[in-house]
């Protein structure tokens, strides 16, 4: 930055207001350019009301000759994100005196006085001004353009016409038929067709046609159904009129409503258009939707309009190949095997604009796919999960640097059984063991899957065969006693289970038998049951805890003894006799928030009899209760009692308390 510049004055601004930012303008000649700076000074003593913005000191520095205006902090740091928080503002939040309005005014070729018009005009300026910068910047760079949709043919490819006869008609096995399933028309035969007398045609529903008998699917031709309107979506390769850039169109193939098809370019609504020039990619829609209740409202758009991204429109498509080696030659993309990977085997969907992008965008996609590890391309085409994205470096350029561990270790597997979470496992294990690590190792990382990152704590004490051995003599134990483990991922999520059970018990995995014990089923239940009985040690002495301080509140008079349980086993058996709840407050006695009491007769102090709860914090019973659940109110002997124990033990001690 030129030295005038970056000693040029930030003014400070302080006043107790609604005014966000004063702005003040300074107009010094630099390089013989005349330039305006424009500075925001945000005021320290502004009184923001509800949610307040980040607001810093900022500088607008606009230079015609030299370059797009720049927006910097007090640092001189650029900050072209905080353009949006100043057309964020309320504009009347911002002073700025007459002088320095003329003078943007006049910068800007602007007639404009007032403050709110503009600042506003002034900051869609400079917005102006960097969004043709960046149109520039891409036209050199060779980048599609947004008008680029033009250079694609208007015509329909050689042989569309045909092809759609020949494959996609007679594929359209389907009754469109009227309100009450009576009368519909039959596109597998052409002809009216009437329901029979005892089934009439049903929505979304399997039929038979009364006419040629073919199985159809029946769509109600009132419905919003994709298959009611649409026969297929169908995608066609065309080269530009530019010779450089290769166009997918995609087109929708509407229903002929007399199903006798004399005029399919009629019937063909074209709706999008994707390019791929060199590395650059783009897509346009003519045609746009909503999903809304279950709904799809399809609307058409005046113009072809620029969308982000590749999506698919409507997620899928049947791909036209005629003219594909033609339409590519002289690209980047006429030795991609195109026709290959539309006849491949794999089961995934085809995305031959993935395809033909990924071959342009990553070169060692070219290598992959001729040595025959082709999966990593479907995968690729269909997304990666999250662990797998960095699996491989797709950007390199050789087979041989994209994978993360040598190349020796891709003999472990045929190429056409590589999976990309198979190439995740290798580069985890090499990075764990290097140089050390073996084929055999790997193939028994392989045969266990994405589950060896489940069996970290035996990694730590075992190598990955031994644990892989012992994970498949267990599964054959398991499954051999019918113990529930299905499969071998069953057997590692077991296994992974008790081992964190081991780690709780602080029991040593060094000792083999405890790491690889001979049977992993009963093991794992006795670490299982060990781990309760510890948790349950742990709140049998909290609950211990709150049964002392119950001591004090035991009474006996009168034949009747009121007395805290001795154990958490006792409040269960009390529930379970005196067909109450009482069973599930353990929990609440052992955290102290509520006091449980037993009211027996002193003959027998062990026998259910009532059962009272008391709060803890009022010393006010909650209630007190015998079998099913009957209060003590309907036996004046037992209130009596509860009565004379609350005055003479629980309130005078209460007393005592705060004395």
């Amino acid at each position: 930055m030129d030295r005038k510049l970056k000693e040029l004055p930030w003014p400070a601004f302080h006043e107790e207001s609604n005014v966000k930012y004063k702005v003040t303008v300074n107009q010094p000649v630099v390089k013989g350019e005349r330039l305006l700076v424009v500075t925001f000074t945000k005021n320290t003593g502004y009184q923001a009301v509800g949610y307040a913005q980040e607001t810093i000191d900022l500088r607008v520095i606009c230079k015609k000759k030299y370059g797009v205006p720049i927006i910097i902090d007090k640092d001189g740091s650029q900050r072209r994100s905080f353009l949006n928080i100043l057309l964020g503002c309320y504009y009347h939040y911002i002073f700025i005196e007459d002088k320095d309005k003329k003078r943007i005014a006049s910068y800007i070729k602007s007639k404009e006085n007032n403050t709110f018009y503009l600042v506003k005009e002034f900051l869609t300026w400079i917005q102006k001004a960097w969004d043709t910068e960046a149109v520039e910047k891409r036209k050199a760079q060779g980048k599609l353009m947004d008008e680029d949709y033009a250079l694609c043919p208007e015509e329909l490819p050689n042989g569309l016409e045909e092809w759609i006869k020949r494959c996609i008609l007679p594929e359209d096995n389907v009754i469109i038929h009227k309100q009450g399933g009576w009368k519909g028309k039959c596109y597998a035969c052409g002809q009216d067709v009437q329901a029979n007398a005892n089934r009439r045609f049903k929505h979304q529903h399997s039929s038979k046609c009364p006419n040629c008998g073919t199985e159809v699917i029946c769509y109600r031709d009132t419905s919003d159904n994709w298959n009611a309107t649409t026969v297929e979506n169908i995608v066609a390769v065309q080269k530009g009129t530019d010779g450089k850039t290769v166009f997918f169109r995609q087109w929708r193939l509407l229903r002929d409503h007399t199903a006798r098809w004399e005029n399919i370019p009629q019937c063909l609504k074209e709706v999008a258009r994707y390019a791929i020039r060199g590395k650059d990619t783009a897509k346009w829609q003519k045609e746009g939707k909503d999903n809304y209740f279950m709904r799809c409202e399809r609307y058409t758009l005046e113009n072809w309009k620029r969308w982000n991204g590749n999506c698919i429109y409507d997620n899928g498509f049947t791909f036209f190949p005629g003219g594909v080696q033609e339409n590519l030659a002289g690209t980047q993309m006429q030795y991609a095997d195109l026709d290959g990977y539309l006849r491949s085997e794999r089961g995934y969907s085809k995305n031959p604009i993935y395809f033909l992008e990924y071959f342009v965008k990553y070169p060692v996609t070219e290598f992959l796919w001729k040595a025959g590890y082709r999966n990593l391309l479907h995968e690729k085409i269909w997304g990666l999960k999250k662990e797998e994205r960095n699996a491989i470096l797709w950007q390199r350029t050789k087979l041989k640097e994209c994978f993360r561990f040598p190349m020796r270790f891709l003999k472990a597997l045929p190429p056409k059984e590589w999976t990309m979470d198979k190439v995740a496992i290798t580069s985890e294990m090499w990075k764990r063991r290097g140089s050390r690590l073996t084929e055999d190792e790997l193939k028994a990382a392989l045969r266990l899957g994405n589950s060896v990152k489940e069996l970290e704590r035996a990694l730590n004490h075992a190598s990955i065969i031994k644990i892989s051995n012992y994970i498949e003599k267990q599964f054959e134990i398991g499954k051999s006693a019918e113990l529930k483990l299905y499969s071998v991922a069953d057997t590692i999520r077991t296994y992974r289970d008790y081992l964190y059970e081991c780690e709780q018990l602080q029991l040593p995995l060094t000792d083999n038998m405890i790491l690889f014990p001979p049977h992993l089923m009963a093991a794992h239940e006795r670490t299982m049951a060990q781990v309760k009985f510890e948790k349950n040690k742990a709140d049998q002495e909290k609950f211990q805890k709150q049964i002392k301080k119950l001591e004090k509140f035991i009474w006996e008079d009168g034949g009747l003894l009121i007395r805290p349980p001795v154990k958490q086993e006792e409040i269960a058996y009390e529930g379970t006799v005196l067909h109450h709840c009482v069973g599930g407050y353990i929990k609440q006695v052992a955290d102290g928030n509520t006091a449980i009491l037993f009211l027996r007769h002193a003959s027998e102090p062990d026998k259910p009899f009532y059962t009272l709860e008391l709060n803890p914090k009022t010393l006010k019973v909650v209630q007190c209760r015998t079998d099913q659940n009957k209060s003590y109110d309907r036996e004046p002997e037992i209130k009596e009692f509860v009565e004379t124990w609350l005055q003479k033990v629980v309130h005078k001690r209460k007393k005592k308390t705060a004395a």
